[in-house]
């Protein structure tokens, strides 16, 4: 097995990826860039089965663990694996690899221990190129707002928008992407552009002194030359407020 297949399937709503053939130091960008490609754009959750992958270092494993903290991170997805053959089994577990991700004997396994979340409780929104991009995302955070019942937030996560697709010098579409999960809210843009530290400082002071709440800010690869840019926001328990139900549709999902 000199080379690396890969194939993707969907199996009960979760991505399904087989790995298999020669995982080496040359095909192991082109492995991450997938699962970092799926894992930043899947809803529900990524199963990697790996019972045919060789690989020729057992520290290239490390690939699931970088793939596993940067999904779990943003957009807050979860990775697991599967190996079937107990004897690669017990290698993996002997060398502590990979040293975070869950592992399964199954699919079907791992496939149900998958956290579901709510279709609604995402927006993945293409913006237009052109000087109103910015009251654009504003405008589209402040409806989710409203829809996900995020009171304290109203005032907050629009310019947080604002703020991130502002800072973003990018000649191709840029993409909003929001996310809410349990009692944390996400603003998030994907591009591919790159930040220089002294932007990310700049982008950091600037949110912070908008925001008043607790917050995170990090970026997370996507594949193919992409990167998410996002801020993750608290929600206060006693800032919720029931849901109201959206007046159009703004709720997409982009393969």
């Amino acid at each position: 097995m000199n080379s690396l297949e890969v194939d993707v399937r969907e199996q009960n709503g979760v991505l399904v990826v087989r790995f298999s053939g020669r995982l080496d130091w040359t095909t192991y960008m082109r492995a991450q860039d997938v699962l970092l490609d799926h894992a930043t754009k899947e809803l529900v959750g990524v199963v990697v089965e790996l019972d045919e992958l060789v690989a020729e270092s057992p520290a290239l494993l490390v690939l699931f663990d970088v793939v596993w903290l940067s999904a779990a991170r943003w957009p807050g997805i979860s990775l697991s694996i599967v190996v079937s053959d107990l004897a690669l089994r017990s290698t993996l577990e002997s060398r502590g690899l990979p040293r975070h991700i869950p592992m399964y004997a199954t699919t079907s396994e791992a496939v149900g221990s998958v956290v579901r979340h709510r279709f609604e409780d995402r927006v993945d929104a293409p913006l237009p190129t052109c000087r109103c991009l910015p009251h654009v995302a504003e405008r589209i955070t402040e409806r989710a707002c409203e829809r996900w019942g995020v009171q304290a937030l109203l005032d907050v996560a629009p310019q947080v928008a604002v703020e991130l697709v502002s800072h973003v010098e990018d000649d191709n579409s840029l993409a909003l992407l929001l996310r809410m999960r349990g009692d944390q809210m996400s603003v998030a843009v994907r591009t591919t552009a790159r930040f220089d530290l002294k932007q990310w400082h700049i982008m950091r002071h600037n949110v912070a002194s908008i925001a008043v709440c607790n917050f995170t800010m990090g970026e997370t690869p996507a594949g193919g030359g992409r990167h998410v840019i996002w801020a993750s926001l608290d929600v206060p328990d006693d800032s919720r407020r029931p849901p109201i139900p959206a007046s159009e549709a703004v709720y997409t999902y982009q393969a």
